[in-house]
């Protein structure tokens, strides 16, 4: 007997059905995508958002729309101007003070000088803190093998090892560690100039209350460098190669094109997910079907139907902005939750469906077609958009600006300075009121001119009743006192006083008095300095952090670390601490505190306050090096340069001496000669007088020889004793330099 066979049916799938039923399920899902930012685009309108953006802006480029919409016959009615059946335009002054621009660009200029410093950093990675190891570091007990009982020995030098040295080398490797985790991260940044993107993102937050930044986003960087090459001959020699990088970047993000979740409430991280907005051309599209994860039959689609623009968006944008780029596309990427069917009819495998698991995904379509959707990179699904406020408003991501803040003022600005100059116009001459009929200018002109001649009718007896002229009165001192107190309050409600603008203004002239007004003046900024570490700074590089924990294949970048945003607490008081590293430069010389100081960074620290590079500076590694060689071994040093140039100034001094008393010696030798010299002349001259006398004396006398012999005696015994005189006195002179 044969067994019973049974009949099973093969469903055999049908390849075109299926693909037609994925496109189907595919366009369902793009369409859902659509009508939810359609949802969420008029949501913020509806608040007043939009609008309140186009107002900011228009005030901050003083654009006064209102004056410009007063033209028109009914508005100009209700703003009370005088309009005629002929549409005439209203003759009042309209100019407009641009005071909006000036606060805005002086808060965001003091903003981004304090957060974005040209020598540091507004942040820092550092090892988290574990009480542990913090009580380890000051144990001085043996440390020993849990499982021998011996002592642990340092590797090296085959010494025991307290508990304090293994917590103090794990908390040097951990300090090592995140050293280099700062070091990656920041040459991230560099590479996608973070802090030229965080400049609009602060100018957005000044000119409309909110700046958003987006990152860390995968991007592929194609860079040139010379890469070394061997020839032939073994000679190295650089090529030029054209290098493709895989890095993560940030980019600031108009917030006009961007759109939350409505009832995300003040942080967008609480929402369902964020939609951005981006224009394309067409080259710029077909660009993408060149990328991998775009599908290129859902682009061909897009290029065939041509741009088509959200309908709710259109409706709602600005009349002067309606027709600008018609044949531009929209791309919408959406970051945040999808569903778990519609995430599979876009191609990606999900496994098992859990209602308990939500799943994070970034969506890209053009028009309402869906050509991208992949996994969110990012663990937990965290959205890689950060808000930041100026002024918070309650409930909502989006803040007040400078602009908003000081609108009041504005106003009262705008309208005092027309007023102003209305009545300049109608107080600078006279109104002249005419009799009609009862004079008529002789030239048939009705101007007032210089020696116009008038004729007088033969009605009017009195020309003063018929011509008479009426002046107005001046109220400048009135109106220029409500536009100081305008500036005034404009100053209060924005916190962005005249000082912070460079003006000197009511400061005092002490140094003192100058630093308490400008640390009073930084109260209202360091709130924003403070807000904005918690909004932009601690949450973006914490994504940086993660993204290098998970992709980085660095293993030594890696370790439990926490993000210190120094915004508020290193940055903003440079001025203070500039002074404090001085003070401590000083306590580093002193023995007693020197011990504490690593003198060394202090004086580092010093530089960087006055933005001098120590590096520029400092000498090189080999030649410190070398002197703290020579420090630690006195009979090797070189000698002491200081000393050097004593020993050489005492030589050339010395010398000096030398050559002076030469030059002393040689002058007494030729004074000695000289004096000889004349003492030989004076004896030859006595000799010769001598003779001339004895001659004289027997001639007038009639002496005898005898007799004259005993005189010339006489006289010889005196003039040998004036001889050994002077030459007594030439030799005192010669040995003490002076005489009898």
């Amino acid at each position: 007997m044969k067994p019973q066979q049974l009949e099973v049916e093969v469903e055999v799938a049908d390849p075109e059905m299926e693909r037609e039923r994925m496109q189907e399920r595919l366009q369902a899902f793009g369409q859902s995508m659509a009508n939810q930012r359609d949802d969420w685009i008029r949501s913020r309108y509806s608040y007043g958002v939009d609008k309140r953006w186009i107002e900011d802006e228009d005030q901050y480029n003083a654009k006064d729309n209102i004056a410009k919409q007063a033209s028109q016959m009914m508005t100009s009615v209700e703003q009370g101007y005088p309009v005629t059946t002929q549409m005439a335009k209203p003759h009042r002054s309209t100019v407009y003070i641009g005071l909006t621009r000036q606060k805005t660009n002086a808060a965001e200029a003091r903003i981004s000088d304090i957060l974005l410093p040209t020598d540091d950093r507004n942040w820092g990675i550092k090892p988290t803190p574990k009480p542990q190891l913090m009580a380890m570091s000051r144990d001085t007990q043996m440390a020993g093998d849990k499982e021998t009982g011996q002592p642990l020995l340092h590797p090296e030098t085959g010494q025991p090892l307290a508990m304090r040295d293994i917590a103090r080398a794990a908390m040097e490797t951990a300090r090592k560690k995140s050293d280099a985790m700062q070091l990656e991260i920041e040459d991230q940044l560099v590479e996608c100039d973070y802090n030229g993107e965080l400049r609009k993102v602060i100018h957005n937050a000044a000119r409309l209350g909110t700046g958003v930044i987006k990152g860390p986003i995968v991007t592929n960087r194609t860079r040139k460098a010379w890469q070394p090459y061997k020839d032939m001959q073994g000679n190295t020699i650089h090529q030029l190669d054209i290098v493709t990088e895989v890095t993560p970047a940030s980019f600031s993000i108009d917030p006009r094109n961007v759109w939350p979740d409505p009832g995300c409430g003040d942080s967008i991280h609480n929402g369902k997910g964020i939609y951005e907005r981006e224009q394309m051309t067409s080259r710029q599209v077909r660009d993408l079907a060149k990328q991998p994860g775009y599908m290129k039959e859902q682009i061909r689609k897009v290029l065939e139907e041509g741009p088509k623009k959200s309908v709710t968006f259109q409706e709602l944008k600005d009349d002067d902005q309606r027709d600008i780029a018609r044949d531009v596309y929209e791309m919408w990427s959406y970051w945040g939750e999808v569903d778990h069917d519609d995430l599979e009819a876009a191609g990606i495998k999900l496994g098992e469906k859990d209602e308990l698991r939500a799943v994070s995904a970034c969506v890209v379509m053009i028009n309402s077609t869906i050509v991208k959707a992949y996994l969110n990179p990012l663990e937990g699904g965290e959205l890689p958009y950060d808000f930041y406020v100026w002024e918070r408003v309650a409930d909502s991501v989006w803040g007040y600006g400078i602009p908003y803040l000081m609108r009041a003022q504005q106003k009262v600005l705008n309208a005092a300075w027309r007023q102003m100059m209305d009545n300049a116009g109608v107080s600078s001459g006279p109104q002249i009121i005419v009799k009609a009929g009862a004079i008529q200018p002789a030239d048939k002109q009705w101007q007032i001119s210089a020696r116009k001649i008038w004729f007088a009718t033969d009605e009017v007896d009195d020309v003063r009743k018929a011509f008479t002229a009426v002046e107005f009165n001046s109220h400048q001192v009135e109106l220029s006192g409500i536009i100081k107190m305008a500036m005034e309050l404009a100053d209060m409600e924005t916190g962005v006083p005249v000082i912070m603008q460079g003006e000197k203004g009511a400061a005092p002239d002490t140094v003192g008095g100058m630093q308490m007004l400008m640390n009073s003046a930084n109260v209202v900024l360091r709130r924003l300095v403070k807000q904005f570490d918690d909004m932009i700074t601690r949450p973006h590089i914490r994504r940086y952090y993660d993204y290098n924990m998970m992709y980085n294949e660095d293993e030594e970048v890696k370790g439990d670390f926490s993000i210190d945003a120094r915004g508020s607490s290193a940055l903003l008081i440079r001025d203070i601490q500039n002074q404090a590293f001085l003070n401590l430069l000083a306590a580093g010389a002193n023995p007693v505190y020197g011990i504490y100081l690593d003198t060394q960074k202090l004086f580092e620290k010093a530089l960087q306050a006055q933005h001098i590079d120590p590096k520029e500076v400092f000498k090189s590694e080999d030649e410190l090096e070398k002197i703290k060689e020579q420090q630690k071994n006195p009979q090797q040093a070189a000698p002491d340069p200081a000393l050097a140039v004593a020993q050489l100034r005492g030589e050339i001094e010395m010398k000096k001496a030398q050559a002076q008393n030469e030059g002393d010696m040689a002058e007494l030798q030729v004074r000695q000669s000289i004096a000889q010299q004349e003492g030989e002349l004076r004896m030859a001259e006595m000799q010769l007088t001598r003779e001339i006398e004895m001659l004289k004396m027997a001639n007038t006398q009639n002496l005898t020889l005898e007799q004259i012999k005993a005189k010339l005696a006489d006289t010889a015994m005196r003039e040998r004793g004036k001889k050994e005189l002077y030459a007594a006195e030439a030799n005192l002179k010669m040995t003490t330099g002076q005489g009898i």
